[in-house]
């Protein structure tokens, strides 16, 4: 029994360190030849001689990223949204994001209790304000009320947004032609 289990353990630790030298193995031989030069040369150095370290080649550039400190960042989704007054009017569940790539609103989940009767909503970006302390809303709870739902795939209505043109509006005129001009 211990002859077998000797062997079955000696087994896996081959197999174990032929699959850990595999790539190691692989990087190995790709490098070679690279490193190979491409004239023979005239002397051979002399065997005494120190061998010189072959400068590092560069690192391979790969996807370019930042590592950024988990504490200056934040998610959005889940987030509780409060009224200027302090009252809790509901959880952030999604962002709008327009065509051009501007974020347009947030949908909130409004009202409700454990979910039973609530409803989705879609809020103006720039009538929240966002803060160390949380996300803030410039509306109340009665204006909320009676605003339309927010249901994916319909036509959107985006509450808070009286002030704010459609990126259409706020896109400059298309150019005249001279005739047109005369």
């Amino acid at each position: 029994m211990r002859k077998r289990f000797t062997a079955g353990f000696c087994l896996l630790v081959l197999v174990a360190a032929a699959l850990g030298a595999g790539p190691q193995a692989a990087r190995a031989d790709t490098a070679a030849p690279a490193q190979q030069p491409a004239a023979k040369p005239e002397a051979a150095p002399p065997a005494n001689a120190q061998a010189k370290p072959a400068p590092a080649e560069p690192a391979p550039s790969g996807t370019p990223a930042i590592v950024v400190d988990d504490s200056a960042v934040s998610s959005l989704l889940g987030k509780d949204v409060k009224s200027t007054t302090g009252e809790k009017l509901g959880q952030v569940t999604d962002i709008l994001v327009g065509h051009s790539g501007e974020v347009r609103a947030a949908v909130i989940d409004f009202g409700g209790f454990l979910g039973v009767g609530s409803r989705k909503i879609a809020v103006a970006w720039p009538v929240l304000h966002f803060s160390p302390q949380g996300i803030t809303l410039e509306m109340g709870r009665d204006e909320l009320r009676v605003t339309p739902e927010y249901h994916p795939g319909e036509p959107i209505v985006i509450v808070g947004s009286a002030g704010v043109p459609p990126p259409e509006a706020t896109a400059s005129p298309p150019p005249q032609s001279p005739a047109a001009t005369k």
